[in-house]
Formats: structure tokens, C-alpha cells, sequence
């Protein structure tokens, strides 16, 4: 079985934002209004994942990150598990995507589409996203209407070194071990202390929305 594998980072693109807020006063710093999880142990499961790119969307409407992941609101949805969106190199690619407590969470196994396009998927919006591939090549990155803010890599550093303002998340580390050990578990505990949005393996493994990436939506400024 074929694994596509890739790094780096894609080309701009973008679109328009959820009617209940705009794009204007997007706070940079995650606000600590909602008590601090302690530790990963709830997120263990990550391990028995391979590959993968797990997204939180604060901002955006379902029907607009499917837009700027290129694909069409319009279209008959179909629906699919985790496992089923499954990307071997000869298969069409597939994304789980749907609206959880908090924002829109993107699911892709063994894909990459919405960390490649991060910067112009959190136009207008916040974005946590945690890429993993076979290689145990990991990144985790913050964004913030258009610019990434923070980013690293949770096996190898314990916290941000890249980014416009990497100490923005500074006040969201605390009790988070990352490293060889806990590095998955961590990254994924600090996507919801970003963001609101849980992600757990029941959502991954009941059918959701599920949709093929294309081309991003560019947005001219």
C-alpha cells in the first residue's frame, strides 16, 4: 500500500468568513476564559495513528472550509470514517469534515491539505493544526486571519520557536510534556486549549461529511 509523504508549505489562498463574526479584531492570544485541562492522558489514543492531519476552525462556516479546501459546498455530501478517507498514493484523497462544539474540525488520514494551506484557511479565522506523517515527521502550527503565529515541531521542541509571535501560546503549555513519549497526545491537548474544539476517536471513527481536497481558493488582496 502506497503512502504519499510530504513537508513544507503550499501556495496562498483564502475566502470569506461565518456571518457571526468577521474578520476585523481577531484576537492573536487564545483567550484562558475556560479552566486549564490537565494533562494528555485522554488523548493516548493519538498513538495508534500513523498518519495524519487533525485541524480545529474557529470562524468559519462548514459550507467555507470546504471552499478553501477546494471543495464544493453545492455537491451531494457523501459520508465516510476516518479509516475510509484513508489516502494511498494511486487513491483519490478524502477529507472527514464537520461542525463540532467550538468550530469546524478537519480530519485527514495520511493527508496534508489543510496544513499545507493553513495560512489562507484562517483568513478571517483561528486555526490549530496538527500534521503527523509515517515518518513521524510532526508540525504543529497556529494561525491567525491570514499569518501563521506559531509553529514547531512537538517531538523534537516543547514549545514555539517559529512564527510571527511564537510565546503568544506560551500561557497554554503548562503540564503539556511533548517529546518522544508524548509528543501526539500533547499536540492534540493543545489544539483544543487553542481553540475550544475536542477532538476525540469516536468523531474519527463515525461516518462524517467527507469531502475530496482540489484547488484552494486564492484570495487577492
Amino acid at each position: 500500500m502506497g503512502y504519499p509523504t510530504r513537508w513544507g508549505r503550499g501556495d496562498p489562498a483564502g475566502g470569506s468568513v461565518s456571518p457571526e463574526r468577521g474578520p476585523e479584531a481577531i484576537p492573536v492570544r487564545p483567550a484562558r476564559a475556560a479552566p486549564m485541562m490537565v494533562g494528555v492522558r485522554d488523548y493516548e489514543w493519538v498513538g495508534d495513528l500513523e498518519a495524519y492531519c487533525l485541524t480545529a476552525i474557529v470562524g468559519l462556516d462548514l459550507d467555507e472550509v470546504v471552499r478553501r479546501l477546494g471543495g464544493d459546498p453545492s455537491r451531494p455530501a457523501s459520508s465516510r470514517t476516518f479509516d475510509e478517507c484513508f489516502w494511498t498514493a494511486n487513491g483519490p484523497q478524502w477529507a472527514q469534515i464537520g461542525t463540532v462544539d467550538g468550530g469546524v474540525l478537519v480530519a485527514e488520514h495520511n493527508g496534508w491539505r489543510a496544513e499545507e494551506i493553513v495560512e489562507p484557511l484562517s483568513r478571517g479565522a483561528r486555526v490549530a493544526c496538527f500534521y503527523r506523517n509515517v515518518q513521524a515527521v510532526m508540525h504543529f502550527v497556529y494561525a491567525v486571519d491570514g499569518q501563521v503565529q506559531a509553529e514547531f515541531d512537538p517531538l523534537l521542541e516543547r514549545a514555539p520557536r517559529g512564527g510571527a509571535d511564537p510565546h503568544c501560546l506560551d500561557g497554554l503549555l503548562d503540564d503539556l510534556p511533548f517529546g518522544l513519549f508524548a509528543a501526539e497526545a500533547s499536540a492534540l491537548r493543545l489544539v483544543e486549549r487553542v481553540t475550544g474544539v475536542r477532538i476525540t476517536r469516536s468523531w474519527l471513527d463515525s461516518p462524517q461529511r467527507a469531502v475530496t481536497p482540489g484547488q484552494a481558493v486564492v484570495f487577492y488582496d
